[in-house]
């Protein structure tokens, strides 16, 4: 009886994850500088993105980027320490293959 419950959850906890239930809780845009773009990961290399609203305070945000073909484009903007505004996606559950130590939201694209 046990091990039905246990298959029951199982099953139940892949058909959400491949439903997309539990996938994304919300978009948004952030305005501000990339001060730093990080390669980190000793399994699964994945890109952290550090972001400043404004220059002069100690607050950086994180994001995630899964879209490699983005990242020369965010190195550029980094280098020219010009303000961009970036689009992200936020969700509840992210693989560690995807982004890592994920603890910010995951850009989807680039606004100049």
């Amino acid at each position: 009886m046990k091990q039905i419950k246990i298959i029951v959850g199982l099953m139940l906890l892949i058909a959400l994850i491949v439903s997309g239930c539990i996938e994304t809780l919300s978009n948004g845009k952030h305005t501000g500088q990339i001060t730093s773009i990080e390669k980190e990961g000793l399994i699964w290399k994945t890109y952290t993105i550090y972001v400043k609203s404004d220059t002069s305070s100690s607050q950086e945000d994180t994001y995630c980027v899964e879209n490699l073909d983005i990242l020369p484009e965010l190195y550029q903007l980094s280098k020219d320490r010009t303000k961009v505004t970036l689009l992200y996606r936020d969700e509840m559950i992210v693989a560690p293959w995807r982004c890592g130590q994920y603890n910010g939201g995951i850009i989807t694209g680039v606004e100049k």
